[in-house]
C-alpha cells in the first residue's frame, strides 16, 4: 500500500500584488515520480520553491511524513530530506568533481584536514551507488552540460535526501543522456526515494511519470494517474481545451525567390566546415544533428558571435559584411539564443529595459536622450502582442518564468523588424501553449519574407515547423532533406554520418 510522503494545503503566495498560488494542493506518494505540470507562470516553481525553503507561504500547510512542519529556510529543507536539482546549475566551474559533490561536506582527517583519499574513495562508491560515472579529478569547468548535470544531481544524492525535485533535468541533454538520467531516475524510486519532476516535454512526462499534478494560473487542477491519460488529456487540463494540431498551418507557400545565402562557411577552430545553404521566401529551414556538431555555433556565426575564417553571406542578393553583434543587427540579423539567461537578457534590469534595449534608437529624442513615454508605450505593445506575462513592465526580468523570458527575448529581437531571425533552441523550457505562440510567429514572419532559420534539438519540432532541413555532422552539411523526405529515422541516419551526403541547401533540390 502507498505512504504519503509530503502533502501540501492550501498553499498561497504573492510577489508584489501578483497571486502566484491561490490555495494550492499537492501531495506524493514515497517511491513515486510525480510530474507537476503547467503553463510557464502556473506556480510550479514558486509551490517547489516554498518546499526546498526559499520561499516563506503566505497561507497554508505543509505535512511531511505525517507531521505538520513549517519550513523557513533551505538548510531546514534539507535538513527534512528533501533536496532541488535546480535549472540553473549551482556547481563551482574551477573545482573538480569530486571537490563539488562534497562540498561543505568534505571528509576530514584527524588534523582537521580534507582526506584526499576518503574524498575520492567516497565520490567513486557514491557513483558506482547511484550509476552516474563521470571523471572525479576533471574541473566542472571543463565537462559538458550534461556531465555538470549529472554532477549536480550526484551532489544532491550524497546528502541521501527522501524527496528529490528536478525541475527541467533533460532541457540541455541529448536524447541517449535523457534515457540515462531515466535509468538513474527508476534505480532512486527503486530505492524508495520520491522525485517530483517538472518537464515540458510531453514523451518525457508519459515515459517516466507515474501521476501528474496540473496547475494553472496559480490554481491547482488536479491530479491523475499517468497511464489512465493520453497526452491531449493532458494538454486539455493544462491550457483548458485540447490543442488542435501543435504545428499551425502555413501561412504563405515556399516560393522560389532566395532571401538568405551563406557561401561556404568556416571557422578557424574547425567546428564549422564549408557550409553552404539558402533560404527561400515563404520557407523556414530548420537546422538538426546531435548535440555538439555545431548547429549553435553556426547560428552565432551568422549573427558575428561566433568567428568565421572564410565564406560569405548574402541577404537578397547584397553582401553582408558584420565584424560584432551591433554590425549584425543593423544588417538586421537577429538572434533568439539557446542561453536566454546568459546570452539572451541582462536578469538584473527591467523587463522594460530588456525590451527596448536593442531598438533604442528609434525611441531617442534628438538622437540623445531616450524619450521615455515612446519606450513605455512599444513596450507596452509589445507584451501585449506577445501575451507576455506581466504584474509591472519595472520589475526585473528575472522575476518572470522561463516563457516569459524567452518571450522577452523575442520582443526584443522582433523590435529590430529583422530580415533575417535566426532561433537557436526557440521553446526549451517552454509549455506547450507558448510553443505554439512561437510557431506562429514564426510561420508569419516566413509569409512576410524573412529568413528564418531555426536549430532545435527536438526532432518533432524540426519535422513539424521546417521547408527544409540542414543535417550537420562533425561541423559540416551531412545532408539536405526536402518536405518529402522529412522524418526522424532519415534525419538520424544523416546526424550520425551514415546517409550519403546530398546536394547543398542552396540547390533545393
Amino acid at each position: 500500500m502507498s505512504k504519503e510522503i509530503l502533502k501540501m494545503e492550501n498553499i498561497s503566495k504573492a510577489f508584489s500584488g501578483v497571486q502566484a498560488l491561490n490555495h494550492v494542493n499537492f501531495s506524493c506518494e514515497k517511491g513515486e515520480v510525480h510530474v507537476l505540470a503547467g503553463e510557464n507562470g502556473a506556480g510550479k516553481s514558486t509551490i517547489l520553491k516554498i518546499l526546498a525553503g526559499l520561499y516563506r507561504a503566505d497561507a497554508g500547510e505543509i505535512f511531511w511524513q505525517g507531521k505538520r512542519v513549517t519550513i523557513k529556510n533551505p538548510q531546514q529543507s534539507q535538513k527534512l530530506g528533501i533536496a532541488m536539482v535546480f535549472q540553473e546549475l549551482t556547481l563551482v566551474a574551477q573545482m573538480t568533481v569530486e571537490e563539488n559533490v562534497y562540498l561543505n561536506a568534505e571528509p576530514r582527517d584527524k588534523f582537521g584536514l580534507v582526506d584526499r583519499k576518503a574524498l575520492r574513495r567516497n565520490v567513486l562508491a557514491a557513483m558506482d551507488q547511484y550509476g552516474i560515472h563521470v571523471d572525479p579529478a576533471m574541473l566542472v569547468g571543463e565537462l559538458s552540460v550534461a556531465q555538470q548535470q549529472m554532477t549536480e544531481i550526484l551532489k544532491i544524492l550524497v546528502r541521501e535526501p527522501e524527496l528529490i525535485i528536478l525541475d527541467e533535468p533533460t532541457s540541455a541533454l541529448a536524447k541517449q543522456e535523457v534515457e540515462r538520467l531515466y535509468a538513474i531516475i527508476r534505480n532512486l524510486t527503486a530505492m524508495g526515494k520520491t522525485i517530483i519532476f517538472i518537464s515540458h516535454r510531453m514523451e518525457e512526462i508519459f515515459a517516466i511519470g507515474d501521476r501528474v499534478t496540473v496547475l494553472k494560473d496559480g490554481n491547482y487542477v488536479g491530479t491523475r494517474l499517468i497511464r489512465e491519460m493520453d497526452e491531449d488529456a493532458l494538454i486539455r487540463m493544462m491550457i483548458g481545451r485540447s490543442l488542435e494540431g501543435t504545428f499551425p498551418q502555413k501561412q504563405a507557400p515556399v516560393c522560389g525567390e532566395t532571401v538568405f545565402e551563406a557561401k561556404h562557411l568556416a571557422s578557424p577552430d574547425g567546428k564549422l566546415k564549408d557550409i553552404s545553404f539558402t533560404v527561400k521566401k515563404g520557407e523556414i529551414l530548420g537546422v538538426a544533428g546531435l548535440q555538439g556538431h555545431g548547429q549553435s555555433e553556426l547560428l552565432n556565426a551568422l549573427s558575428a558571435l561566433y568567428p568565421l575564417s572564410s565564406g560569405e553571406v548574402f541577404l537578397k542578393g547584397r553582401k553582408l559584411k558584420a565584424r560584432n553583434a551591433g554590425q549584425a543587427i543593423k544588417n538586421g540579423v537577429a538572434l533568439v539564443p539557446a542561453d536566454r539567461k546568459n546570452q539572451g537578457l541582462l536578469l538584473e534590469l527591467s523587463i522594460r529595459h530588456n525590451t527596448a534595449i536593442s531598438s533604442l534608437g528609434k525611441r531617442m529624442n534628438g538622437g540623445v536622450f531616450i524619450d521615455s513615454r515612446k519606450e513605455k508605450a512599444f513596450v507596452k505593445d509589445t507584451i501585449d502582442k506577445l501575451s507576455i506575462k506581466v504584474g509591472n513592465m519595472e520589475h526585473p526580468v528575472h522575476s518572470l518564468s522561463g516563457g516569459n523570458q524567452q518571450k522577452v527575448v523575442l520582443g526584443k529581437e522582433l523590435a529590430i523588424d529583422p530580415q533575417v531571425i535566426l532561433f537557436d533552441e526557440p521553446t526549451r523550457g517552454i509549455d506547450v501553449e507558448a510553443k505554439r505562440e512561437f510557431y506562429v510567429i514564426m510561420q508569419r514572419l516566413a509569409a512576410e519574407g524573412v529568413a528564418v532559420i531555426m536549430n532545435s534539438s527536438d526532432l518533432m519540432e524540426v519535422i513539424g515547423m521546417s521547408d527544409r532541413v540542414l543535417v550537420m555532422y562533425e561541423g559540416g552539411v551531412s545532408g539536405i532533406l526536402e518536405k518529402e523526405d522529412i522524418n526522424e529515422e532519415t534525419i538520424m541516419r544523416y546526424a550520425m554520418g551514415v546517409g550519403q551526403k546530398q546536394a547543398q541547401a542552396g540547390d533545393g533540390q
